[in-house]
């Protein structure tokens, strides 16, 4: 039974992951900040005595490096790189504390599990980094958070090119729009019914990167014909353009 690491387990893109693996026989360690979360999770697996649970806050340094263990006291297969949270807002109305958490989750998290992984990966295993389409598109109303995903997506596809070498496949999966708690958590947005709409589901996004990571192939992975779209388009406009544009959408009435 091979093994997958999951953080950002108990809820959205994570926890599908987990149900879609879970029925597809691996064992997985489910790690979150929401312990009580986790374990209902667990208790809903198939076959769930065999996964474990571990609580750790990844915007602490001292938490992930003590999660950066797990890799060499067992062998993990898989590693999905899944937390991370936004913010929806003008920058100067938010917490500055909450924005350089952010970066903490979403890329300091990110990095050092990686490279605690890749110590100890063997051919034939993987790392899936969840950046998002928002890496090409421009999206001021998370201004942040739109930089933590362009960081993933650069930082992974040359991820991927070294473990080529060594049989360890990196794919970095840009999800559009999907519909989990990730949207309402942002903060308030007042078309939230508008974008649930246009949103994916978190199982389509899930089977693409799983058939993706079975044919070991694409570094990145755009779930969605209208994201792949959107993807190549943006790139044809003027840079200025594309960030008025989203400017623009924003003050229609992504956030209030």
């Amino acid at each position: 039974m091979k093994t997958a690491l999951i953080t950002g387990a108990s809820e959205g893109l994570g926890r599908c992951f987990a149900t879609t693996l879970a029925k597809q026989h691996w064992r997985l360690i489910l790690v979150a900040r929401n312990e009580a979360r986790l374990y209902e999770l667990k208790s809903s697996l198939p076959n769930s005595n065999a996964h474990n649970v571990i609580k750790a806050d990844l915007s602490d340094a001292s938490a992930v490096e003590n999660l950066s263990n797990t890799f060499g006291e067992q062998r993990i297969e898989l590693l999905i790189n899944n937390a991370g949270f936004s913010r929806f807002g003008q920058f100067k109305d938010q917490s500055l504390t909450d924005e350089l958490t952010m970066l903490k989750v979403n890329c300091q998290a990110l990095m050092m599990l990686s490279h605690a992984y890749l110590q100890h990966a063997q051919s034939g295993d993987a790392i899936i980094n969840l950046s998002s389409v928002t890496a090409w598109l421009p999206t001021p109303v998370q201004p942040t958070y739109v930089a933590t995903k362009a960081f993933i997506k650069a930082f992974s596809e040359n991820l991927w090119q070294q473990g080529r070498k060594h049989g360890v496949y990196v794919q970095t999966l840009c999800p559009g729009p999907t519909r989990t708690e990730f949207i309402n958590r942002a903060g308030n947005i007042s078309k939230a019914d508008l974008l649930n709409k246009l949103s994916g589901t978190p199982e389509s996004v899930i089977n693409l990167s799983l058939n993706a990571l079975q044919k070991r192939k694409a570094p990145v992975v755009v779930p969605g014909a209208s994201n792949k779209l959107t993807a190549i388009l943006i790139r044809m406009l003027p840079r200025k353009w594309a960030i008025v544009m989203m400017g623009l959408v924003s003050d229609y009435g992504l956030s209030e």
